[in-house]
């Protein structure tokens, strides 16, 4: 980079100097001192004082980002016990012009450092022990905050990281009408053995007093496999609490294993208040953080407390429970709109929050942190307050967890509707109990998780 002139040369000095002074959380141990955020705040996080010390909680999901230590206090993340799973695949055209044939390798063991076609797991991890934050971007709209602690639903958790989905490059279709299929490219995705292979990894910590143990399983799939199931069922019978994703198919039904009744399993709500400025209308954009002090905008992620039905909608996504299919969903917990750690899209970008580039706001960069909606994002909600039950009384199982959550949850109506402001316009969402051909199915299960109401029931 040439400097032409004295005053930039003086400009670039001082931001060579802010980026060396680096991540100045990097010694800290938690983010229990960190803001709030609208989506704690809707299940009333501050209302309990359990922050899940002692509690382990493994991630099964892409691993962590290269640079997570950017974002995660390094005492929470236990790299000694985390680990992936991989199998190679090789596709091949079908006879079908829109069909692809895998032929899959060998399980092999590898490292948990994640995907970087996928943040995916750094997101979900951030949600449950909270992260380090400051944007560009918040600044250049008007909201210079210094960098700031996020505080996790679960602040003092330990996560284990294990990787059990991985990168592949799908070729192209050229004779498939469908765009997507025929331009093939990357994906990120996991087998059914790679899956068991990360609870089983799980099971044998938990097993070896690591423990209690809670297991975050955001992804989903259209079918169980016996592989995956007996994985299940050994994690549950040893103990382990194991939290799913309902699955983002709306009406057509949920995934699994969170539609497999002994697991519990979280579809997502949203808040009616999301980018609306406090008491007014659109647009807001740090809407979703609680901070106290200029610029911010009084009463910023500030719901309702105690939380009121009339500002919770189901999520047009979030998967419904088919009767005639024999799926189970449990509860709901926030997933639209969650604020986390997200480096770049497409694909990976280090960039870390403190350097001070320029990277969130101009080329392909789009920063370091993003609004991520999904069941993936609900399901860290629901394996955290498992956590904090766990804290109070680590002798619970998975059905007592279970039962307790949806004994407390707060009852959402199976029929309804919200006019929600969706970023850029009003739209209604609507949602019931007929899923049409599919016949009748369950949008709500026994309501939205409330911490102070698990908490108070926990014996």
């Amino acid at each position: 980079m040439k400097q032409t002139s004295r005053a930039g040369l003086a400009a670039f000095a001082l931001v060579a100097t802010a980026a060396l002074a680096g991540n100045e959380f990097a010694g800290s141990p938690s983010t229990a001192g960190g803001y709030p955020t609208w989506d704690s705040d809707l299940i009333n996080i501050e209302a309990v004082t359990q922050t899940g010390r002692g509690v382990y909680v493994a991630v099964l999901d892409t691993g962590l980002a290269p640079n997570w230590r950017d974002y995660f206090p390094r005492a929470r993340i236990a790299e000694q016990l985390g680990t992936g799973f991989e199998q190679s695949v090789v596709f091949r055209q079908g006879a079908d012009p829109c069909q692809v044939e895998a032929e899959v390798g060998p399980l092999r063991q590898t490292t948990w450092v994640g995907s970087t076609g996928s943040q995916h797991g750094t997101h979900v991890a951030s949600t449950i022990v909270g992260y380090n934050y400051r944007s560009p971007s918040d600044a250049a709209a008007g909201f210079a905050l210094p960098p700031i602690q996020v505080r996790g639903i679960a602040p003092d958790v330990t996560i284990i990281p294990v990787k059990v989905l991985a990168d592949y490059q799908v070729p192209p279709a050229p004779r498939c009408p469908d765009p997507d299929l025929a331009a093939g490219g990357h994906a990120v995705f996991g087998t059914s053995a790679m899956i068991a292979a990360g609870l089983d990894h799980v099971t044998r910590l938990a097993t070896a007093g690591y423990r209690p143990m809670v297991v975050n399983m955001s992804l989903g799939g259209p079918a169980l496999e016996p592989v995956e199931k007996a994985a299940l069922d050994r994690a549950i019978a040893a103990g382990v609490i194991v939290v799913a994703a309902a699955g983002n198919e709306g009406e057509a039904g949920m995934g699994y294993p969170g539609a497999y009744p002994p697991v519990i399993s979280a579809g997502s709500v949203g808040w009616t208040g999301e980018w609306l400025f406090p008491g007014a209308g659109p647009r807001y954009r740090m809407w979703w953080l609680q901070y106290p002090n200029a610029p911010m905008v009084a009463a910023s992620g500030d719901t309702t407390d105690p939380t009121s039905i009339a500002e919770v909608y189901v999520s047009d996504f979030s998967s419904r429970a088919i009767a005639a299919r024999g799926h189970q969903l449990d509860v709901l917990a926030p997933g639209s709109w969650v604020r986390g750690p997200f480096a770049g899209e497409p694909g990976y970008n280090h960039l870390p929050w403190w350097s001070n580039g320029a990277g969130a706001l101009r080329g392909r960069n789009s920063g370091n942190f993003f609004y991520v909606g999904g069941t993936s994002m609900a399901t860290p909600h629901v394996a955290a307050l498992a956590a904090l039950m766990l804290q109070k009384n680590p002798s619970l199982g998975q059905a007592q967890v279970e039962s307790i959550l949806k004994s407390t949850a707060l009852a959402i109506p199976a029929v309804g509707s919200r006019q929600v402001f969706d970023f850029d316009h009003f739209t209604n969402i609507v949602w019931d109990n007929d899923c049409g051909a599919l016949g009748a199915c369950d949008a709500v299960g026994s309501g939205l998780v409330r911490a102070d109401a698990a908490l108070g029931a926990t014996p």
